[in-house]
């Protein structure tokens, strides 16, 4: 099987998501974060597709996936139960970046007989987003992202600046801003107590997003946690530092296993 580009419908919603690869052994989920879609795991799905059956998903109102007007935990977590179902998959991994691996932990306390671990990434029990982010998201979007993706990049961020603001759309702005509400409200730092799979949490050392200490928390709270930072800037390792990265990952895997 290789790389392939498919999708479900339901409740009048197409999600979209990308896999590769087949096997037995339980499959990897990624689950992008805010303003992402599934196309950021595509060296994931590369990689780890020779040996598992590797999934992103485009959550909704993301990628190819459908417009909603509203965004919630439960939406995005629906999403991930609808394509886990179609692809009659009852054993996996877990892996979210930012915003995703709060979905990650939600979905972990939905159904924590199914899943045998989970890799966090750039991310938090709680998300540091101010009203003032959400304002000047609406009130000046175009200067607000081009503060943001130079702080997400870390390399190359003025290719992916130029590509923004000629692709992006007012849904899509929309999309953002409201992820940015969402995240606002996030607090799962009670929760983290409850989780007993292995977990492994990484990190670029000079995330200007998430910084790398509040990701380092989360190890005192989850029992049986790895943390593993990059001495590296920007805000997704898993796209600018995929080899490092995924050799990381695939220690991690074999471990459990």
């Amino acid at each position: 099987m290789g790389l392939e580009l498919n999708h479900i419908e339901e409740d009048g919603v197409d999600v979209f998501y990308r896999i590769n690869g087949v096997g037995n052994k339980p499959a990897i989920l990624f689950i992008h974060g805010l303003a992402g879609d599934s196309r950021f795991f595509h060296n994931q799905l590369r990689y780890f597709g020779n040996s598992y059956k590797t999934i992103a998903i485009d959550l909704p109102g993301h990628g190819r996936s459908s417009y909603i007007s509203g965004q919630t935990i439960e939406i995005y977590n629906k999403s991930i139960e609808t394509v886990l179902k179609k692809e009659n998959i009852d054993s996996y991994i877990l892996a979210g970046h930012s915003m995703g691996g709060v979905i990650c932990i939600e979905n972990y306390l939905r159904h924590k007989d199914k899943i045998k671990a989970m890799i966090l990434i750039s991310t938090s029990s709680t998300i540091p987003v101010s009203k003032t982010l959400i304002d000047s998201s609406i009130n000046d979007f175009n200067k607000f992202f081009n503060k943001m993706l130079p702080r997400i990049f870390h390399k190359k961020a003025g290719i992916f600046i130029l590509a923004a603001q000629k692709n992006i759309t007012k849904e899509q702005k929309k999309i953002v801003t409201g992820d940015l509400k969402l995240c606002s409200e996030i607090n799962y730092s009670d929760q983290l107590s409850e989780i007993t799979i292995p977990v492994l949490l990484v990190a670029n050392k000079f995330d200007r997003m998430i910084p790398s200490y509040m990701t380092e928390d989360m190890k005192w709270k989850i029992r049986d946690s790895k943390f593993v930072v990059f001495n590296d800037e920007g805000h997704v390792p898993f796209f600018e530092n995929s080899g490092e990265f995924n050799m990381e990952i695939e220690t991690f895997i074999k471990s459990i296993l």
